[in-house]
C-alpha cells in the first residue's frame, strides 16, 4: 500500500470474528487493489480459531493496526465504530472478512466520492462458503425496484432514504460501500443507535449516515463487490429465540427510519405497507419463524408501525392474506 502526503487517503477497515477460512482471500483482494493510498485496520472480535495467525501471515511484512477484543462484543456495528475511531483517512471502507471484489473495487469508488458524493456503493454478487456464485440469489434491492439498480446513478441522499430505505436496506452489503468519515459528533449519535443490533445495525447506520450527512450517493451497477453466505453469516437461519430477536429488531429499525426519514406525515407506515413495500418481512416472518395460528392472528411477532402495517397491508390483499392463512405453521 502506497500513500500519497502525510495521510491515507481511504482507511480500510477489516473486523473480523472466527473468519479464518475466509480471511485470506479477504486480504488478498484488499492488497491487490489498483488504487493503493490506503491504511488498513483490522478489529479481531476475539475470535476462538485461527484467525490471528492468518493475519499475521498475510501482512507480517506489511504495514497495518491489529486491534483485538479480550471478549467477543457479538456486535457487528461496535466494531465498525471502533475502527472508523481509529482511522486517519478521508474516505471509509468496511471490507467484512468473509467478503471479497474485484481489484478496481477501490479506485471505482473513490473517483465517485472525489467527484463530490458522500457515499459510494456498488452492485454485488451473492457466493457461497467457496467462492462460486449461488444463481438463484439476486441482488436484494432489485425485488424493491427491478428498474432503479440496473444502471448507474447519482441520487439526493436524503431521497434515498425517503424513497427506499424506509422499505429495506437498499445498501445491501457494506463491503460494497465507501464513505466520507463521519465527524466524532455524528460517531457519537451512531453509537447508540446500532448498539445491541445484530442483524439491523448497518441499516440504521447507513440512513442515519445519510440523512446527517446529506449530499449525493453515487451507485455503480457494474458488480464490483462479492457478499458470502455461509453457515456462520448473520443472516444464517437460527433458533425461534433469535427469529424473535430478529423481528423485534426489524420493528424497531422500521420505527427509527421513518422517524427520521419522515416524521410528518404520521402515517407514513401505511403508505409503505399497502403499497407491498414491507411484504418481504411478511413472507420471513412465515419462512423463517413458520408462527402458530394464534400468532399469526396477533402478528405478536412483530410490533410498531411494522405491525399496523402488516394488518394493512393484509386487510388490502386477499390473495396474500389466503396465502398467509394457508402457510404451514411451525
Amino acid at each position: 500500500m502506497q500513500r500519497c502526503g502525510p495521510f491515507p487517503l481511504v482507511s480500510v477497515i477489516v473486523p473480523n470474528y472466527n473468519h479464518a477460512a475466509f480471511l485470506g482471500e479477504r486480504l488478498r483482494s484488499i492488497l491487490n487493489q489498483t488504487f493503493q493510498n490506503y491504511e488498513l485496520i483490522i478489529l479481531d472480535d476475539a475470535s476462538p480459531d485461527d484467525s490471528l495467525t492468518v493475519i499475521k501471515e498475510q501482512l507480517k511484512d506489511l504495514p497495518h493496526q491489529l486491534i483485538c477484543n479480550a471478549t467477543n462484543s457479538g456486535e457487528p456495528c461496535s466494531q465498525w465504530l471502533a475502527g472508523i475511531r481509529k482511522a486517519t483517512g478521508r474516505y471509509i471502507w468496511i471490507a467484512e472478512s468473509d467478503d471479497t471484489c474485484s481489484p478496481l473495487f477501490l479506485e471505482r469508488m473513490v473517483g465517485c466520492l472525489e467527484q463530490g458524493s458522500v457515499l459510494a456503493y456498488c452492485r454485488t454478487t451473492s457466493i457461497d462458503a467457496a467462492g462460486e456464485p449461488i444463481t438463484d440469489q439476486t441482488f436484494w434491492p432489485d425485488a424493491l425496484d427491478p428498474d432503479r439498480w440496473q444502471h448507474s446513478f447519482t441520487i439526493q441522499a436524503e431521497d434515498l432514504c425517503r424513497d427506499f430505505m424506509d422499505r429495506g436496506n437498499v445498501i445491501a452489503n457494506a463491503s460494497s460501500v465507501v464513505f466520507r468519515k463521519p465527524d466524532d459528533a455524528l460517531l457519537q449519535t451512531l453509537g447508540p443507535l446500532t448498539a445491541k443490533r445484530r442483524c439491523t445495525g448497518d441499516w440504521l447506520f447507513w440512513t442515519h449516515y445519510l440523512m446527517r450527512m446529506g449530499g449525493f450517493v453515487s451507485f455503480e451497477s457494474e458488480t464490483l463487490s462479492c457478499f458470502r453466505c455461509h453457515d456462520q453469516s448473520t443472516r444464517s437461519i437460527d433458533s425461534r429465540r433469535r427469529e424473535r430477536l430478529r423481528f423485534a429488531e426489524y420493528s424497531s429499525a422500521i420505527a427509527s427510519v421513518l422517524q427520521i426519514t419522515r416524521p410528518w406525515p404520521r402515517c407514513r407506515w401505511h403508505a409503505v405497507a399497502t403499497s407491498g413495500g414491507w411484504d418481504w418481512i411478511l413472507y420471513e416472518v412465515l419462512w423463517r419463524y413458520r408462527p402458530s395460528r394464534t400468532e399469526k392472528l396477533w402478528i405478536s411477532i412483530i410490533h410498531g408501525p411494522l405491525r399496523l402495517g402488516i394488518y394493512a397491508r393484509l386487510l388490502q390483499s386477499r390473495a396474500l392474506r389466503q396465502r398467509y392463512w394457508r402457510w404451514p405453521t411451525g
